[in-house]
């Protein structure tokens, strides 16, 4: 049998301890981070008598959700800018995406980095400007983790919807 000493273990049990509650302490403030932004875009839903039968969220910084049954759409975006958009559909022509793109040269190589990326509405009633609400913004995130399919993906949706 193998025999420990309390006194190795005690420290043993501290370091991991100590270790482990920085990850911890992370994981509990990014879920009451997203528990709080689900509140708030659901209260705000409920304001604007939107139930939204779709949904989706990001990065935890937007939320995106779609009443079938009246056509609106609720976006929020939350942060240090935030913003809180109900768009009925009824009043839309098109939905298209729009995005900023910026060329870099290293060398031989080209890239292209993703700056902006967005869904714009544009509007039956011409007198009333396009609104566009951002799905990425590449000052605020350093890489693109799949919003170009999620613009994607809502623009489909959100296309047929129109057509109804």
């Amino acid at each position: 049998m193998i025999s420990i000493d309390p006194i190795t273990l005690a420290v043993s049990s501290f370091a991991m301890v100590a270790s482990a509650s920085p990850f911890l302490y992370y994981s509990y403030k990014l879920k009451r981070i997203s528990n709080e932004n689900l509140a708030t875009f659901e209260e705000f839903s409920s304001n604007n008598n939107v139930m939204p039968t779709q949904h989706e969220r990001w990065r935890n910084h937007y939320h995106l959700g779609l009443d079938s049954q009246y056509k609106k759409l609720v976006y929020h975006r939350f942060g240090s800018y935030p913003e809180q958009s109900v768009i009925d559909l009824k009043e839309v022509i098109k939905v298209s995406i729009q995005e900023k793109i910026r060329r870099v040269q290293v060398g031989k190589e080209k890239r292209y980095i993703l700056e902006f990326l967005a869904l714009q509405f544009h509007f039956k009633d011409f007198t009333h400007s396009p609104k566009t609400i951002e799905i990425y913004d590449g000052e605020l995130f350093t890489s693109v983790a799949g919003e170009k399919g999620i613009a994607e993906k809502w623009q489909k949706i959100l296309e047929n919807h129109l057509k109804d």
